[in-house]
Order: C-alpha cells, then structure tokens, then sequence
C-alpha cells in the first residue's frame, strides 16, 4: 500500500527522490497499478514535470514521455510513411481505457518483451535522454532496452524524420484484440536504386526483452527487390528462425513463438517491398 506519495518540481529531483526512497515513477500507473500496486510503499509522481509534448515539425520529432499513448496514436502529424507505425503500435495497446492513461516512457520503462511501441522506435532508430543520478546522457532506445541505466528517467524520445526511400512495416499476433501481443516485429528498409539498404528488424515476445535480429537483415542488405522475393524470403526466415530461442509461458509455446516470429518478420518484408511499402 503507499504510504508516501512524492511530487517533484524537476526531474533531477524526481530521480534523486527514487534513488532515496527506491519509489517508482508513477505517470498513468497502468503497470504499476497491474503488477506492483500492493508492494508500492513509495511512489514518485511525474504529474508537475513538463513532459507531455508532442514536437513533429523540424527534421527530428520529438515525443514527450508523459505523452499518453492515445495522444500518439491520435497524433495526425505522425501520418506519413515510416512514422505511421507509431501511431499503428500505440493503438495496439490495450483497449482505449488503458490508452488514456499508459504513457509513452512508462512503455518504455516497463520493457515488457512485447511492448507495442518498442519495435518500431527501434527500427525508426529512435534515442531517448535520460536524467540519472549522474546526470544527463543520450542513448539509442536499441540499447536502453537491452541496459537500461538503474533509477534513470526517461526526459525526451526522439526520432528521426525518416526520408522517402524508408519503407517500414509493423506485424503482431496476439490472442485478442486487447491482449498483450505473444509476438510482435517491426522491419524498416531502405530501397535505393531497386535494392534494399540499411534494413533494421526488431522482433518482441522472442527474447527477455525486443533485440534485433542481424543475420537476418545481413540476408537483405544489398538485396534487389525485382529479382527472387521467394528465394529472398526463404533465405530470411533461415536467418531468422536459426539466431532466436523464445521463451515459452501461458501465451505460447517457445516453437509456436518461432514459427509466429518468422511468419511475422516474412509477412513485415513483403509489406516494404510492395508497391504501397509498409
């Protein structure tokens, strides 16, 4: 039950306050109140930080981790091609309730193995800034969720705006509508000159937490878009399926989470390599 309830005036002060305390961050409390609520005796409340922005016109979009996830999935800035995942993830989440109260940061924060948001911010090559004890630093959000630094606050998400060769493509299987997702993939691809660059996939629900997949998109980078999709695809879902091991809980077992992630990652390169991309 908690007992102490924190308001800080800034954000180094609120993660001073957790560093004291060992209080988590509140911002919607959908997590909180679902997983920790009864073991909370301190919480840290975000509710007076000015963290709720939404920054979509210079060449880096900008999103505010108090920004609810229905604010993002609402947000008509984020419409063109490459930033639509985003809206498309955070609609996933959930049922609309939950929406209006889970937030972006605390999405991330959580890093639940299938968070919605987290595969596409990845593959958009998406940073977040931190304030810690230490103070400030910037870091991809590939690597937060692979290390996230202990007790940091996350102050900012940024993402590039991506360019008209970006092609991008969110896939998830879940058991309901509202459910978490069992597994999710996110695959972003550049097609220059009828071949594919710089391709990203970041796959949840197939490790502790979302992870990238490089021998897979090694399989595509270089690739001609014209000339084998068969081959091309067969030859990425060997990628795949040979360089994850998924766990197995209530949702699935850890062979039908690897056929799941490999139909996905394959329905996610067909999708950027049509005509109307991802």
């Amino acid at each position: 039950m908690v007992q102490q309830f924190l308001r800080p005036a800034s954000p180094a002060e609120a993660v001073a306050f957790r560093k004291d305390t060992g209080g988590p961050f509140l911002a919607g409390g959908t997590d909180l109140n679902y997983r920790d609520s009864s073991k909370a005796t301190t919480v840290v409340s975000l509710a007076a930080l000015p963290l709720r922005f939404l920054r979509t016109d210079g060449p880096v979009i900008e999103l505010g981790p108090t920004v609810t996830l229905q604010e993002l999935a609402d947000h008509a800035a984020l419409g063109p091609v490459g930033l639509e995942v985003l809206r498309l993830a955070a609609n996933q989440v959930g049922n609309r309730s939950i929406r209006n109260l889970a937030t972006l940061g605390g999405s991330l924060g959580a890093n639940k193995s299938h968070g919605d948001v987290i595969p596409p911010l990845i593959v958009l090559d998406g940073t977040v800034s931190l304030v810690t004890d230490g103070g400030e630093q910037e870091m991809t959000v590939e690597h937060y969720v692979a290390a996230p630094p202990a007790g940091a606050l996350i102050v900012a998400v940024r993402v590039p705006r991506p360019d008209s060769a970006l092609q991008v493509a969110l896939q998830r299987f879940s058991r309901s509508a509202s459910d978490f997702a069992v597994v999710n993939a996110a695959l972003a691809v550049r097609v220059v000159a009828g071949k594919l660059a710089e391709p990203r996939l970041a796959l949840g629900g197939v490790a502790s937490t979302v992870v990238r997949v490089p021998e897979a998109e090694a399989v595509l980078a270089g690739a001609g878009v014209d000339q084998d999709l068969a081959g091309l695809l067969d030859r990425f879902s060997e990628a795949v399926a040979a360089n994850i091991t998924p766990p197995a809980d209530e949702r699935g077992s850890a062979s039908f989470r690897a056929d799941l992630a490999v139909t996905l990652a394959r329905r996610a390169l067909v999708a950027c390599t049509t005509e109307k991309g991802g």
